[in-house]
């Protein structure tokens, strides 16, 4: 055996035994309670930033109103960050008569805008492709065949709107599109901003 070691044995107490013995123990304890306290911290951490996290992911949402040659004209509620795409998506989609130029369906939305969604036959972009202002169609002076490009209007209803003008000396107001059989304020609604007088 090395001589320090022995050394070491031989001023080992049996009172300097206990003492380190207690210490030791002692040690151990606070060691225990202390490491086992940061447990519930950790996890109340882990709870806390998963709650945030959940906050995050919720979006504001924003409204637009969509109207023209759509399939289903009206107000809409999308997330934010939507784009005129999911304007036109959430609407049914376009039409057949639908001027896909008229609109960039890559544009960001805004809360409150309104989107118009023109036909074929209205014309709203100049050669370079800048929009002008839109060309509405006339309740007074426009044909059967011109008033089928309103969204919702098919031959049958567009000649009745013909009679109804013919019969009562013309539209006075765009309200009297409602005294049309076949106009509902639905239907109204979607085309109340693409006509007038």
């Amino acid at each position: 055996m090395f001589p320090w070691l022995k050394s070491l044995f031989a001023e080992f107490t049996p009172r300097a035994g206990k003492a380190t013995i207690t210490l030791i123990a002692v040690v151990g304890f606070a060691g225990f309670v202390f490491g086992s306290s940061t447990v519930p911290s950790q996890k109340f951490q882990v709870a806390k930033s998963s709650q945030v996290s959940k906050a995050e992911l919720t979006k504001p949402k924003l409204f637009v109103h969509i109207i023209g040659s759509v399939k289903s004209p009206g107000i809409y509620q999308l997330d934010t960050g939507s784009r005129v795409y999911d304007a036109v998506l959430a609407a049914g989609g376009l039409t057949p008569k639908a001027n896909q130029q008229s609109i960039n369906l890559a544009r960001g939305l805004t809360d409150g805008e309104q989107i118009v969604v023109l036909s074929q036959s209205q014309s709203n972009l100049t050669q370079s492709g800048i929009q002008v202002q839109s060309q509405l169609l006339s309740l007074n002076q426009a044909t059967a065949s011109q008033l089928e490009d309103l969204p919702g209007v098919g031959p049958a209803l567009a000649g009745r709107m013909i009679d109804w003008r013919l019969a009562n000396g013309g539209f006075k107001t765009k309200d009297d599109l409602l005294n049309v059989s076949g106009i509902g304020d639905k239907l109204f609604s979607g085309i109340k901003d693409l006509v007038t007088l």
